[in-house]
């Protein structure tokens, strides 16, 4: 419910009545009241005190009861003498009871009308005159009210009204009885129930709206909240930003068909107390009620200097919606559509597409001799302010519409400066500030200027002593602390995963491999004649190629005689160990042995095996060599028949590719498989011819004599001690 205590509701009753009464033999009867005073008869005259816009058709008077019902119906005559046309009159008669009902008649339509009717007690004078009113009017249902249905006397029920409305609307209630609407300097307070009924908007609205406030009223003696926020959304909705003669600035009014009477200026009591907001001197307030058409909008500051004399609440212009607020004390620019708006200080209206002239005056001032060489960026070209030596100074336009080379570097740090003012603002900050992304360049707020800086700037923020490492796009970039890898005080260098994680490199975690999510990085000692640092070790990133098994593995490779040429097989592939670094090995070039995953190592030092038919070595190289023809005979029996140290007495055996004689021979303090020769003496000769061949399969009877019977011929042997068999004699067969 609505209590319009802080609105001045200035109501009207001075109602001025005489009255008589003819007997049926033509005499005049005087009547009088309880309290002695004559009211009978009298004449009438009446002011129709409405809104100048409404012309009444005509105004009765209904005498009524102490209950007031009617007895009775006179017709007053409209003075023809009045120019306004708003007074009526009727000559003395009688009235038969003190009380009137004075009803007031509106046309609106073709063929409807307004009626508003008013209660007002005859006084001692024989001649009253009354001015009708709309808050009288409004009163006439309560007072009605307690007449009717609470048993009040007209006199206690009407002085009971009018504390009421003096406690709700602020007023006296002679003030309220004796309202008379100003011939001039029109306010919202005579106003206020035009527009709690929609004035403004129709008269069927406004009848409509009248009669549901009346009877509300009467029964409450409140404005009904939902009707009030009804009615302001109503007035709301006719206010526009109008532009103000002779000036740069709009006026927020109500244009309506009221704005002629002075219904036309904001007024921020009435909205704060029906939709329950503040007005201070915040930026803007929000109407927060859920049941208004303007729920989620807002009442806008617009001041004008700092008098608030001078400021306006408002709501948004229909551009405004769309390319934001201009407000008089602020500037800006915006575009839209392809064309340029400038707000200029001092102004709210959007003005289109000015003149440059126009647009660096108005919104980058004008050029003085304190903004010599500065430079603006507007409408994609470049202003530079120059002045000459006596001080004459003009927006210089030489490069407007053209590119500005970075040949030209002092003008092309102007044109990035200014650019960057006009796309993110000025820039003020003592040091290093935020980091923009222009075009395709990168500008960084430097000691309140906008410069140019590098793409990794932009994305890691500048080098400072707290900010001396970052990552973009996966790579790692440090600054300062990282000389050793190309960094400077204020230069990024890319810098390998450890480091930047603080991995150590040193002699001890020399070859060390430690990785990132993409990258594989190793600890290597630094070459002096490519590395221009002065560190011994270093981290380096691996490139694809070396990123292999054994380097991820940390496999041993150095470049000493035991790791040379060593090999390691991984998921079937072969890497190598050659000059102190690890590489893959093409399969094609691996000897038998590697190819079927033997790898020489020094543990199989001298170890000899065979591999289809052919025989190779481990040599210190950590390679296989094969073994020659002769010497693979050897193995062969060796494989073939058993090592020479697990057999016993073992008899030669005749070899084909080497035509010789093998067997065991001496082998420093042991036995190996070896070619045998045999050698007579002068006293004991082999046959002839000799086929060695037959020598072969004979019987060792001990370590010291071997004998073989050929056709019942037994030739014994005894070795030597270079290896030979000597034939020690010949055993022939009796005849």
């Amino acid at each position: 419910m609505m209590n319009f205590k802080s609105f001045v509701l200035t109501m009207f009753a001075a109602l001025c009545f005489a009255a008589c009464s003819d007997n049926d033999e033509g005499g005049v009867i005087a009547r009088f009241d309880e309290t002695g005073y004559q009211y009978s008869p009298h004449s009438i005259s009446v002011v129709v005190e409405y809104l100048p816009t409404m012309k009444p058709s005509a105004v009765r008077v209904e005498v009524v009861d102490e209950q007031l019902n009617a007895v009775d119906t006179i017709e007053l005559s409209k003075d023809s003498t009045d120019w306004k046309g708003n007074r009526f009159s009727m000559s003395s008669q009688e009235i038969e009871y003190p009380l009137l009902r004075i009803v007031t008649e509106f046309p609106y339509g073709e063929k409807s009308k307004m009626e508003f009717s008013q209660y007002y007690r005859l006084g001692t004078s024989r001649y009253n005159e009354n001015s009708q009113n709309i808050f009288m009017a409004l009163a006439a249902s309560r007072i009605e009210h307690f007449v009717k249905k609470e048993g009040y006397s007209f006199a206690d029920a009407e002085d009971s009204v009018l504390n009421e409305m003096s406690k709700r609307f602020g007023l006296s209630a002679y003030t309220i009885k004796t309202y008379e609407f100003p011939s001039y300097n029109i306010g919202f307070d005579d106003l206020l129930i035009y527009v709690l009924c929609r004035h403004e908007i129709s008269d069927s609205l406004f009848y409509n709206d009248f009669k549901k406030l009346r009877e509300y009223y009467g029964e409450k003696s409140l404005v009904d909240s939902a009707m009030a926020i009804t009615a302001a959304d109503a007035w709301l909705s006719t206010f526009e930003n109008v532009p103000d003669t002779g000036s740069h600035e709009t006026v927020f009014r109500s244009i309506s068909r009221d704005t002629a009477v002075g219904l036309k200026n904001m007024q921020k009591d009435f909205f704060s107390q029906v939709y329950e907001i503040k007005f201070t001197t915040k930026d803007s307030v929000r109407i927060e009620k859920k049941s208004s058409k303007f729920y989620g909008e807002c009442f806008y500051y617009d001041r004008d200097g700092y008098s608030e004399y001078d400021a306006q609440w408002r709501l948004k212009n229909p551009i405004e919606d769309t390319i934001g607020l201009c407000l008089r004390m602020t500037k800006s620019l915006a575009v839209y559509k392809d064309s340029e708006y400038l707000c200029e200080n001092g102004s709210n209206i959007w003005k289109k597409n000015v003149h440059h002239d126009e647009l660096l005056y108005s919104y980058y001032g004008s050029c003085v001799s304190s903004k010599n060489g500065e430079a603006v960026f507007a409408r994609d070209s470049l202003f530079i302010c120059e002045c000459d030596k006596s001080n004459n100074c003009a927006w210089n336009d030489k490069y407007a519409g053209k590119e500005v080379s970075r040949k030209d570097s002092a003008i092309f740090a102007k044109y990035i400066e200014a650019k960057a003012v006009e796309k993110f603002g000025g820039c003020y900050t003592n040091g290093y500030g935020a980091t923009k992304k222009l075009d395709e360049l990168y500008v960084q707020c430097i000691n309140s200027k906008w410069l140019e800086v590098d793409s990794l700037t932009y994305h890691i923020g500048h080098c400072a002593k707290d900010n001396v490492r970052g990552k973009y796009l996966g790579i790692y970039y440090g600054c300062r602390n990282f000389a050793d890898y190309g960094a400077g005080d204020t230069v990024w260098a890319e810098i390998p995963w450890p480091v930047y994680a603080g991995e150590p490199c040193t002699a001890k975690t020399l070859k060390k491999v430690s990785r990132d999510s993409a990258n594989y990085f190793i600890c290597e000692k630094s070459d002096e004649k490519k590395d221009d640092s002065s560190a011994v070790y270093k981290w380096r990133k691996l490139d694809s190629a070396e990123v292999i098994p054994p380097v991820i593995n940390m496999d041993t490779c150095e470049n000493v005689f035991t790791y040379n040429y060593l090999k390691k097989v991984y998921d079937g592939e072969f890497y190598m160990c050659e000059d102190g670094e690890w590489h893959s090995v093409d399969k094609e070039k691996l000897t038998p042995p590697e190819k079927a995953g033997d790898i020489c190592t020094w543990e199989l030092l001298n170890t000899v095996k065979g591999y289809d038919g052919k025989y190779y070595q481990c040599t210190a190289l950590n390679m296989w060599f094969a073994v020659d023809s002769v010497t693979s005979v050897g193995y062969a029996y060796r494989d073939s028949i058993g090592s020479c140290d697990t057999l016993s007495n073992e008899t030669l055996h005749w070899n084909e590719k080497t035509s010789a004689l093998w067997g065991c021979v001496k082998d420093g303090d042991g036995l190996r498989w070896g070619m045998v020769k045999l050698k007579e003496t002068e006293k004991c000769s082999l046959p002839d011819p000799l086929d060695l061949s037959r020598f072969a399969g004979g019987t060792l009877n001990s370590p010291y004599n071997y004998s073989v019977d050929l056709d019942g011929t037994v030739y014994n042997f005894v070795p030597s001690l270079s290896g030979e068999w000597i034939l020690k004699s010949i055993e022939k067969p009796e005849e």
